[in-house]
């Protein structure tokens, strides 16, 4: 089947602005993101303390797959408040955990994945991101103070010398490489048929190991590893510039890599104070890994045109869970970027 994001309703669109980091598409959510003059979004379906999730339920249920007539009652709800589902970002860490680690039961949960997939093409929803983080994202501290008492995430990895294994054991590099290869072999071709594009997250913070358990996706060679393994063009990546800064490699390079090949799915608008092995998070305007202006324009000018959202950004006086006045000043400054560009 055709990509779904080569269907009339994507295709032709241009380099944009879109918002995501939340799971559920309320009323007001929805009205607020639409007045900012946005018209894309994504939602996370996981469970994490780093992000707007804090409810009792998830708005897609099931313990280890989607249905299909969830997924179109999501989409039709997000298009009634005439914006575009972009993509659903993560799926619930108990879908695939045992693919990941390559435990029994991983059989099991490749043919829910398959079946999600599958379900979320005949929905007419083009994305599912992804990341491969058994142990998860780890912060040093989520209320660092930055400028005016701004709160931000920061790391600093000596902080994690000492922590204890998250999964019982140490894990091999080569087991991690095997679980990934047997996951995309499954998937992948479940994909192509379904017109759904997967898009890989980097690990956060890109490290060598959490816990035990290696983190592939830390530097740009391993990425080039992993998109070579099944040769497709429904996986790309989550171009998340937050966790590419982390990794302290040349963005730009990254860029002309990846870019010509399609494989820039979306982007995470966000930059850091510096790479591993410390780092905080900052505001957009501020110096960081990249120049804002620059790292837009050598977008569009390799020819990306899918979704920028801003990632994490600093807490302001006055917000609220999903930080709603630091995210529409980022998304102010990226389209007036946009604009100016």
């Amino acid at each position: 089947m055709e990509r779904l994001l080569l269907d009339k309703k994507f295709k032709d669109l241009p380099m944009r602005p879109g918002f995501g980091s939340f799971m559920h598409p309320s009323e007001d959510r929805l009205k607020f993101i639409k007045q900012l003059g946005v018209d894309d979004i994504l939602l996370n379906m996981y469970r994490n303390n780093l992000i707007d999730t804090d409810y009792d339920k998830l708005p897609l249920p099931g313990d280890h797959q989607w249905e299909y007539a969830d997924l179109l009652l999501l989409r039709s709800k997000i298009e009634d408040a005439e914006l575009r589902m972009f993509a659903i970002e993560n799926m619930p860490w108990s879908f695939y955990d045992k693919i990941m680690l390559g435990q029994p039961g991983k059989e099991d949960q490749l043919e829910y994945v398959k079946e999600t997939v599958t379900n979320m093409g005949r929905a007419g929803i083009p994305v599912l991101g992804y990341a491969w983080t058994p142990s998860g994202v780890w912060r040093s501290s989520t209320t660092h103070r930055i400028r005016g008492g701004a709160e931000v995430m920061s790391v600093d990895l000596a902080d994690f010398e000492n922590a204890p294994l998250t999964h019982g054991r140490v894990f091999s590099e080569k087991e991690m490489w095997d679980n990934y290869q047997y996951f995309v072999e499954g998937i992948l071709p479940i994909a192509e048929e379904a017109g759904v594009t997967l898009s890989l997250h980097p690990n956060d913070p890109p490290t060598e190991m959490l816990g035990g358990v290696p983190q592939l996706f830390r530097n740009l060679e391993n990425f080039k590893k992993g998109m070579s393994m099944v040769e497709s063009d429904n996986h790309g990546l989550e171009f998340c510039l937050g966790s590419w800064s982390e990794m302290g490699e040349d963005l730009y390079e990254v860029i002309d890599y990846f870019g010509p090949q399609g494989k820039l799915t979306y982007v995470h608008f966000q930059t850091v104070s510096s790479p591993v092995p410390k780092f905080n998070e900052i505001f957009i305007d501020q110096p960081g890994y990249y120049d804002p202006v620059t790292m837009l324009k050598k977008l569009k000018d390799s020819g990306f045109n899918g979704m920028i959202m801003p990632g994490h950004v600093p807490k302001v006086e006055g917000d609220g869970p999903w930080k709603e006045r630091s995210r529409a000043y980022t998304i102010g400054y990226i389209k007036g970027i946009m604009a100016t560009i």
